[in-house]
């Protein structure tokens, strides 16, 4: 793992040598796992500590963390606490990558591209080949350390971007935020239930960069300026066959199931770039989903001037003015293509999909 964001398995050493195993949160503490790890030595001379540890190569549980014998490296994250409580780090944090080497037998030396920090966080990126995405074939900036310009690897947390000429304010600022939900009440009667579960589906069209640099065009030598990125994948690619009562993304048991019916599809597009997504069934080729940004022209409540909104598409009964929805089979293959205005480059640009919809058994 190359970040807090990742949720990391961690082993932490406090200032008496006190080992735990922890799977972290975001940015914040995280729980306590079952103890895997045993102590053969700890020691400490001329004020250093060194702790040699040694566990299993299975995880103790699905959170502990398994060591592959076929790897040839492990991403690692560190941090270095000020005194010998369990507290927020701070800026004394690094990462890197831990190469492993065979026994016995020859190692493979790869060069594997320019490796680097930002900020002190290691660098990574899981740009996939074609067809899933497009973003290592036309050398996105994004994927690479040494071409990076910016987005989400500059801003982890408390990390602050100023100008040069700035210094950081004292004031913190505090903010709410108010949450309000409408539900239905669930209930079966006769084998008839009042709602069915909504799982979710999601994919990336810049797979698995969760990012992209809009690239500025030569307005000398194009016609327009439109920037586009592509991707195919299938709805399996999605699938996650894991306990929904753990986990948001899970789908259940998907083994009773032969595909799934659409309920709603939204694409994630940044303003003010943002020209269009489209999703098409690639086996039909039926566009099952176009987003175009609609832009505010008053001061009324949604339609506000200077602000867009990108409506999503719902699928239901057709008595109430929707699509009906459209059934896709495990196997399906689906095409997604987002295009930007690059009249100017945007960096940190995202083209994602978030779906839900209904397990059915043909």
């Amino acid at each position: 793992r190359s970040a807090m964001s990742d949720l990391p398995y961690t082993i932490v050493v406090d200032g008496t040598g006190n080992v735990l195993e922890r799977k972290l949160a975001n940015h914040a503490p995280g729980s306590i796992l079952k103890t895997s790890v045993k102590i053969k030595s700890n020691k400490v001379a001329d004020g250093e500590r060194t702790v040699v540890l040694e566990r299993d190569m299975t995880g103790a549980t699905s959170d502990h963390f398994n060591f592959d014998f076929n790897a040839e490296a492990i991403n690692m994250i560190y941090a270095s606490g000020s005194d010998g409580t369990y507290a927020y780090h701070g800026t004394t944090r690094s990462g890197g990558t831990l190469n492993l080497k065979s026994i016995d037998s020859p190692t493979c030396i790869c060069y594997k591209g320019v490796s680097g920090t930002i900020n002190n966080i290691p660098f990574s990126k899981n740009c996939l080949p074609e067809p899933k995405s497009d973003l290592l074939a036309d050398r996105n900036p994004t994927c690479f350390v040494d071409t990076y310009q910016g987005g989400l690897s500059c801003c982890h947390h408390e990390i602050v971007l100023l100008d040069k000429d700035q210094e950081q304010p004292e004031e913190e600022m505090t903010y709410h935020m108010k949450f309000r939900f409408w539900f239905q009440e669930y209930s079966e009667k006769n084998g008839i239930k009042s709602h069915e579960n909504l799982v979710r589906m999601y994919w990336q069209t810049e797979a698995w960069s969760t990012e992209y640099d809009v690239i500025k065009c030569d307005k000398d030598s194009a016609d327009e300026c439109v920037y586009e990125i592509k991707s195919n994948f299938t709805v399996r690619d999605m699938m996650q066959s894991c306990d929904v009562r753990k986990n948001p993304s899970c789908w259940g048991n998907t083994t009773e199931y032969d595909g799934i019916n659409i309920i709603y599809a939204a694409g994630h597009c940044h303003a003010p770039s943002c020209l269009s997504m489209e999703l098409y069934n690639a086996d039909t080729n039926e566009l099952l989903c176009r987003h175009d940004p609609v832009y505010g022209k008053s001061h009324e409540i949604f339609d506000e001037l200077g602000y867009l909104a990108i409506p999503p598409c719902l699928y239901g009964p057709e008595e109430q003015g929707l699509m009906p929805p459209m059934y896709l089979s495990y196997d399906t293959n689906l095409y997604s293509v987002k295009k930007n205005n690059n009249t100017n480059a945007h960096y940190g640009e995202m083209a994602s999909w978030q779906m839900r919809g209904i397990l059915v058994k043909k």
